[in-house]
């Protein structure tokens, strides 16, 4: 009888033990971003491969620019050739004459467009369009990137713990049925309690499992993110989560995602570009291209004359070439349409940024108000169970109730630790969705 009174307190401190971390969990969470994990991501945030491709995609934009821009510099050309040329002449009015010649020829020019009418603006301004887009979509997929990180880190710390309290609870009701056990076996007990106690045992058992598997779940995600497990899941650094300030109000976040939410940037670029896409099809299709040249022309043995022949031109031409087919209205009307489409686009991903961040907003509200209700029904439990705990001993309490009390304990302690999770995630996911997550946020 002694050693189970021994037990039981042993076991009462240890479960209450387990309730202040439970409890305690946001502060470990505002307290625990060290550089450790500011490094870590920082690391993430270069090596990871979509990092890598959205650089490579920002990088050749930005080589696209320098390739628009060269419409407004001379085109330089030569050409040389050497051969045989035969030459035969038949007129009856002149002497038959035949030549045969090897030929030798060099061709020099230069062509510069002079105007036409913006096409080559509009192109330029496209390309450089085009880059704005590439850096919003690197920004977003930073910030997309490093909310699964978060994320998973989260995720798996909080997988971690709550195996844990299901492994303790495991272990404590294996223990207290092995002393009702003996207590039967001395004739001071109930078999019916023992065969209670087995059915409680196998919950824990199946509660365990089930955690285990959440486990193994979240560092399969882990390792998706980061590339490895982590290497100390016990010592996993958190964000400092309590250290973001976040606005205070739904119209507030609002406000701040339709103003700065990548996706949002990369609709309205994409309009930009329809636009002058439209002045780009519009000069090419409709007005001329106005070029300056300068040839010079070496030619040596050349048409059946003996000796060295030299020319050169200078001129200033207008070129307009126009489809029959009405190519060119077509194509306007077409690049009309593609405008038209961004702008419906662009209206549809406010649509739908404003509803991401109003849900992200009320996710965190609730997250926030159901973790205070599980925190407290945490307490709750771990008082119960001292009071049984302290009952059974004077034998006003069976062992089902205590058993009980200690599954109600350790399911309130996984909920307020899946709370409080929930709560750092929806957090960050604010952040992410008004386009403000950042890995300077979390120092």
């Amino acid at each position: 009888m002694t050693n189970f009174k021994g037990n039981t307190v042993h076991t009462s401190m240890s479960f209450k033990a387990a309730l202040l971390g439970g409890v305690l969990f946001v502060a470990q969470i505002s307290g625990a971003s060290a550089a450790g994990l500011v490094d870590e991501l920082s690391a993430l945030m270069m090596d990871h491969q979509k990092i890598k491709a959205a650089e490579a995609d920002l990088a050749a934009a930005r080589a696209n620019v320098e390739v628009a821009s060269g419409g407004y510099y001379p085109t330089a050309s030569i050409t040389a050739n050497v051969g045989n040329e035969h030459i035969a002449t038949h007129n009856p009015l002149t002497t038959r004459t035949t030549t045969s010649m090897a030929q030798r020829e060099v061709d020099l020019s230069l062509t510069q467009t002079v105007w036409d009418f913006g096409a080559t603006t509009a192109t330029v301004d496209g390309s450089k369009l085009a880059v704005d887009q590439a850096q919003a979509t690197l920004k977003q997929t930073r910030q997309t990137l490093l909310l699964a990180a978060l994320s998973a880190q989260l995720n798996v710390a909080s997988a971690k713990r709550v195996l844990d309290h299901q492994s303790n609870s495991e272990a404590s009701i294996k223990r207290q049925t092995e002393l009702e056990d003996a207590r039967v076996r001395r004739g001071s007990g109930f078999a019916t309690d023992i065969l209670q106690a087995k059915t409680q045992l196998a919950g824990a058992q199946a509660a365990r499992v089930r955690a285990e598997g959440t486990l193994r779940q979240s560092l399969n995600r882990y390792r998706a993110v980061f590339g490895a497990p982590p290497a100390d899941i016990a010592g996993l650094e958190l964000p400092n989560i309590k250290g973001i300030t976040l606005p205070a109000s739904e119209e507030e976040v609002v406000t701040a995602a339709l103003d700065n939410n990548p996706q949002v940037k990369i609709s309205a670029i994409q309009v930009d570009i329809a636009d002058s896409e439209i002045t780009r099809v519009h000069a090419a299709g409709y007005r001329p291209v106005i070029s300056a040249s300068a040839e010079q022309k070496y030619k040596r043995d050349v048409g059946g004359t003996l000796g060295v022949k030299n020319e050169r031109l200078v001129k200033v031409e207008a070129t307009f070439d126009f489809n029959m087919g009405w190519t060119a209205a077509n194509t306007l009307l077409a690049s009309r349409s593609g405008y038209a489409a961004s702008n419906s686009r662009l209206k549809d991903t406010r649509d739908q940024i404003e509803e991401q961040a109003r849900n992200a907003w009320q996710s965190l509200v609730t997250a926030r108000a159901n973790a205070d209700f599980l925190k407290n029904q945490a307490n709750i439990a771990g008082e119960f169970l001292d009071l049984a705990r302290k009952e059974r001993t004077l034998g006003q309490r069976s062992l089902i109730d205590v058993l009980s009390g200690e599954t109600s304990l350790i399911n309130a302690l996984a909920a307020a630790d899946r709370a409080e999770t929930d709560v750092a995630i929806a957090t960050v996911a604010v952040l992410n969705v008004m386009g403000q997550l950042d890995i300077s946020v979390l120092q």
